[in-house]
């Protein structure tokens, strides 16, 4: 009996995310940052609030002026100047944007560009209509492998919510960033992260956050999945409330580890083992329930 319900919830969590992926392309609701760098003419927002737009690439220059968070800008050029902050070490960009009635060209370091963003439809019927999302890298711990992340909510300039976590990576991996409405108690949205980089050997996964009713965003979860072509894989993947085969104010999370052989042109698995893992938010906080094997 155990076996036939993992296998149940397995196959309700495989469709889950194949109908994900087929429709995540064009939903607003899904954003992914890139590994080649501040891209000339794409537009990006600030991150931080009152960042500093500079006349030139160093931080004694003169302010032209401050930008509040969230505001969009246009990349005309990226310096060979860069600026070193907490581990972080990016370029300073050359931007274009507006404040107010005015516009301004000037420098603004990197750092304080989101590297991800997504911004929700103003429209009554989205749930924190008018609300941007924003995510970029705090500091980076090069002898640990571990970027501290920063993710915010913002909405008409002003600073709604805030939070900052550790997870494995370099400034060279890249977002991918995305939110959903679950029917948690107490819960605006959730919001998931994942800083990766496209390759075999890389480990990747989801920060799981909550933005709570009371304006805090706290990490609740984070997945790990890594791979090696043609000879292992381990992933973890997790069900919503709202996916199919969820469960109200539950999460639960499908691992599966396998690994495979060369024989002649095949690749053939020689082992796969499923293990499951069922959490419970309260409200306040996300606890294990339940271990299945």
């Amino acid at each position: 009996m155990k076996y036939h319900v993992i296998t149940l919830l397995i196959l309700s969590l495989l469709a889950t995310s194949a109908y994900a992926q087929d429709n995540s392309a064009e939903d607003w609701t899904h954003s992914y940052g890139s590994n080649t760098g501040f891209e000339v003419g794409n537009k990006y927002f600030s991150l931080v609030s009152d960042a500093n737009l500079r006349e030139k690439t160093n931080t004694q220059s003169a302010v032209l002026t401050k930008l509040p968070i969230a505001t969009a800008v246009e990349i005309l050029a990226v310096s060979t100047d860069s600026f070193t902050q907490r581990g972080v070490t990016l370029p300073w960009v050359q931007v274009r944007t507006s404040v107010g009635d005015k516009t301004y060209t000037g420098y603004i370091w990197g750092g304080f560009l989101a590297l991800a963003s997504i911004q929700t439809p103003n429209d009554e019927y989205t749930p924190n209509a008018g609300v941007q999302y924003l995510t970029g890298v705090a500091a980076f711990d090069e002898k640990n492998h571990q970027l501290t992340v920063q993710v915010r909510a913002a909405k008409d300039g002003k600073e709604l919510a805030k939070c900052e976590f550790t997870t494995s990576g370099d400034p060279a991996y890249y977002p991918e960033f995305s939110v959903r409405f679950e029917p948690f108690q107490k819960v605006n949205a959730v919001l998931t992260v994942n800083y990766y980089f496209p390759a075999c050997g890389y480990p990747s996964g989801d920060n799981v956050l909550f933005w709570q009713e009371n304006n805090q965003i706290v990490k609740v979860l984070e997945t790990s999945s890594i791979s090696d072509a043609g000879v292992f894989y381990s992933s973890e993947d997790y069900l919503m409330p709202s996916d199919k085969g969820g469960i109200g104010d539950h999460i639960l999370v499908v691992r599966d580890q396998s690994e495979f052989e060369e024989r002649g042109e095949e690749m053939v698995r020689t082992s796969q083992k499923y293990s499951l893992s069922l959490y419970k938010w309260n409200g306040a906080k996300l606890s294990k329930l339940k271990d299945w094997k």
